[in-house]
């Protein structure tokens, strides 16, 4: 009897754990309530924005470039076709957009960055989260996966920007493509310097104007003006503080670190990306084995601004995937 009454006891534990994943996942997704919240992740107050909750998809984190940027102009590019068919969650890094700055100034290491993806992961009630990075956002998206890949069900990496010895002299040579005999001959005296790279790098950013940083960024003058228009209306600043931290530390062993990586990977890239972001697509494209590489031939370092309808096309493509 005692035998029966065990088998009954294994029966009824198997029916009320067996669905309670299925059941988890319903209650994580519907836990999710679309409008801005503010979440406090390792002592910083973040800014988050959810949209599309009614999918209950795995949250689509959109974690914005820089280092130090945000993510007002991509919620009103890309963004709203996105919402449409997934999870999204905007989400700014510390002491960037409308989060809140850590009391150090110099807090903002990689991992430090990384283990606030991952405090937002669990705030968000969810054992899965897949990233859609641009920018620097997509090299903290691989850095995070790499660190977290039980946590990370697919990664969108537009333009991903490691700022590596190679992209420096990538954006070197984009400058020097698109820039006047007068840029051309700064450039020029720049690189006779006996400086480091690094120094070179940052005296020929110096030497570009507005209307130069927007042909390097854009192949569209006009998406272009369009960036900078709402950039203006959010009146959100990029303090430079992270990106200072960033290059300090920055051991440009990004494809290094992602060979192997199983995760199912979306690489996308403008094939005038003057920033390094086709360098490095194309570099990661060879070690990442679950992964595909999209070409952009109308844009650059931005495809989400310049193509925003193909953009959203192939990122909802990819995540309703099996």
């Amino acid at each position: 009897m005692k035998y029966v009454y065990s088998f009954l006891i294994l029966l009824v534990l198997l029916a009320c754990t067996k669905p309670q994943s299925k059941s988890t996942v319903k209650a994580n997704t519907a836990k999710l309530q679309d409008g801005e919240h503010y979440y406090t992740l390792n002592g910083v107050r973040h800014w988050v924005k959810i949209a599309g909750s009614e999918h209950h998809t795995t949250p689509l984190v959109i974690v914005h470039g820089g280092p130090g940027g945000n993510n007002y102009t991509f919620e009103r590019t890309a963004g709203p076709e996105l919402e449409k068919a997934a999870t999204i969650v905007y989400y700014e890094q510390r002491g960037c957009g409308r989060s809140d700055a850590p009391q150090d100034p110099t807090d903002y290491a990689m991992q430090t960055l990384i283990s606030d993806l991952d405090a937002l992961r669990d705030s968000l009630g969810t054992e899965k989260i897949s990233l859609l990075g641009y920018s620097f956002g997509a090299e903290l998206s691989l850095r995070y996966a790499i660190a977290h890949p039980t946590h990370t069900e697919k990664l969108i990496l537009s333009s991903p920007a490691e700022l590596s010895p190679a992209n420096m002299l990538v954006q070197i040579q984009g400058f020097y493509a698109i820039g006047d005999s007068s840029l051309r001959s700064g450039i020029e005296k720049v690189l006779k310097d006996t400086t480091t790279l690094q120094v070179k790098y940052g005296n020929v950013w110096n030497l570009a104007n507005t209307a130069i940083v927007d042909k390097f960024l854009f192949v569209s003058q006009e998406k272009a003006r369009l960036n900078r228009q709402l950039w203006q209306e959010s009146k959100l600043k990029n303090t430079g503080l992270m990106a200072k931290v960033y290059i300090q530390h920055n051991k440009a062993d990004l494809v290094q670190k992602a060979n192997g990586l199983q995760t199912p990977t979306l690489l996308i890239s403008g094939i005038y990306d003057k920033n390094g972001g086709l360098h490095t697509g194309l570099a990661l494209k060879q070690v990442l084995p679950n992964s595909s590489l999209n070409l952009y031939h109308n844009s650059a370092h931005f495809p989400d601004i310049e193509e925003p309808q193909r953009f959203a096309s192939d990122v909802k493509t990819f995540v309703s995937s099996k």
